[in-house]
């Protein structure tokens, strides 16, 4: 399993929890600010890659 890091652009997040949805390891929604927010790095990559490609705002970035 490789491992890498994620970034997230929060100001572009509009909250449509795609990420949570399909990486709840990795991401979670914060309700205060609704955007998400990451619990885990470094991640899966498998995961931060699927989560990355089904971004509607394409805010998050997969760091090698």
């Amino acid at each position: 399993m490789n491992m890498v890091e994620v970034a997230l652009n929060r100001p572009c997040c509009s909250g449509c929890l795609a990420c949570v949805e399909l990486a709840p390891e990795i991401f979670a929604y914060d309700e205060a600010a609704h955007v998400a927010v990451i619990l885990k790095n470094p991640c899966e990559e498998d995961l931060a890659r699927k989560a990355a490609a089904y971004c509607p705002d394409d805010c998050i970035e997969v760091i090698e």
